[in-house]
């Protein structure tokens, strides 16, 4: 498949802003697939050109097509380059619809859904994890306990984390559902773990589920994974309107 639209036409009116700009950059493709500019199976622009076409970085770029791709509306195919996704077209539609919605209304359900699925599958993953998942989750913890000290906020760690623990339950549609939520919210992670105390206040946290996990106890480790969100979507939307996932006292 050739590429159809040449990489100025992706720029749309222009420079994108510097706020949020891959976010941005997801919407302007996302229009395009939209009004059919682009359809299932055409190529994107090189990376170098569409940060020329938008007058962005090449990191901005990159962040844009791997949220595509966690969304399912494209695919990189390894030494050919990124191409719109050629899946069912109700499931390119979902994609589109879901990267359209606007960013902190999607957010805010994506928290909701975090309420709702998290502690559970921290209790599970209490019931089902080996010794060696336990030691994977701590080199991890490692990392990020490192990376904070450097200075940085341990958002890929946090990432990490959180995926491992979906992976130990041992089922992959709740692996696929997590994924999709953490990569939905991979935007915002950085806003929450940008003051300093909140990067400790995390690896706190984190090194107690662990510790819940590694004695098998699932009551606490469910307990303390919803402190941890409920903390997480209160800071994010302080105003409240969040559901909460039923049932959790968030003492310990």
């Amino acid at each position: 498949m050739t590429q159809r639209i040449p990489a100025e036409g992706f720029a749309g009116g222009g420079s994108v802003q510097r706020s949020a700009v891959y976010e941005q950059i997801v919407r302007r493709i996302n229009e395009m697939l939209a009004s059919g500019e682009l359809a299932p199976g055409d190529r994107l622009p090189p990376e170098r050109r569409l940060a020329e076409a938008f007058g962005v970085s090449r990191n901005s770029v990159r962040e844009a097509i791997r949220v595509l791709t966690q969304r399912g509306v494209v695919e990189t195919r390894p030494g050919s380059g990124t191409y719109v996704a050629q899946g069912r077209d109700d499931d390119l539609v979902a994609g589109i619809a879901d990267s359209m919605l606007e960013g902190r209304t999607r957010l805010r359900e994506v928290m909701e859904v975090r309420l709702i699925l998290e502690p559970r599958v921290a209790r599970m993953a209490a019931v089902r994890a080996t010794p060696e998942d336990v030691a994977a989750l701590r080199g991890t913890l490692e990392m990020q306990r490192r990376d904070v000290e450097r200075g940085g906020t341990g958002a890929k760690q946090d990432e990490a984390f959180h995926a491992s623990l979906a992976s130990m339950c041992g089922n992959a549609l709740l692996h696929c559902v997590l994924g999709r939520m953490h990569g939905m919210f991979a935007e915002s992670r950085d806003e929450v773990l940008v003051p300093s105390e909140r990067r400790m206040a995390s690896l706190a946290v984190h090194e107690a589920i662990v510790a819940a996990i590694e004695h098998g106890d699932g009551a606490a480790a469910e307990r303390r994974m919803a402190r941890h969100v409920r903390d997480v979507a209160d800071r994010l939307f302080p105003d409240g309107g969040l559901a909460v996932a039923g049932g959790f006292t968030f003492e310990d």
